[in-house]
């Protein structure tokens, strides 16, 4: 099983904790806590991709009536994932695989945004994650097989 150290990938993590309460006659109520870790993954070489993935929210699929978005042809995934890019050939090309788009799928669906920037991406995972999250590491390693 690949790591970020095995890929050659330099790692900050950095720790968010957020809570929203409520308070009623002197007494504060949890209605809400998360708790997640932001990766900045300093890769070895540059991507060729260029893009930012993140939870498609009713607001983009008003946006897609006037700006096209990139479509995969999953619908599942489409339905699900936001896609901005500078490259989309590079970036639809990516996501033809499964894999790929499953991995993407998944790391949105728990944990928020990933961009991608030529040797930089940002990430987010649920929980404080002192380990490597091995979604990002599938992504990562896809990354750099091209």
């Amino acid at each position: 099983m690949a790591t970020f150290e095995s890929l050659g990938v330099q790692v900050e993590r950095s720790f968010h904790s957020s809570s929203t309460s409520v308070g009623a006659g002197g007494l504060n109520v949890d209605l809400s806590s998360s708790q997640t870790t932001r990766f900045v993954l300093t890769l070895p070489k540059p991507s060729k991709l260029r893009a930012a993935f993140r939870k498609e929210s009713w607001g983009d699929a008003i946006v897609k009536v006037f700006k096209k978005e990139l479509q995969t042809g999953d619908k599942e995934f489409d339905d699900l994932v936001y896609i901005t890019t500078d490259t989309p050939e590079t970036t639809a090309a990516f996501l033809e695989s499964t894999d790929n788009r499953n991995a993407i799928a998944l790391s949105i669906e728990t944990g928020g945004a990933i961009e991608i920037e030529a040797d930089r991406v940002v990430a987010h995972s649920v929980g404080h994650e002192s380990g490597d999250d091995q979604t990002l590491v599938k992504i990562i390693e896809a990354l750099l097989k091209d």
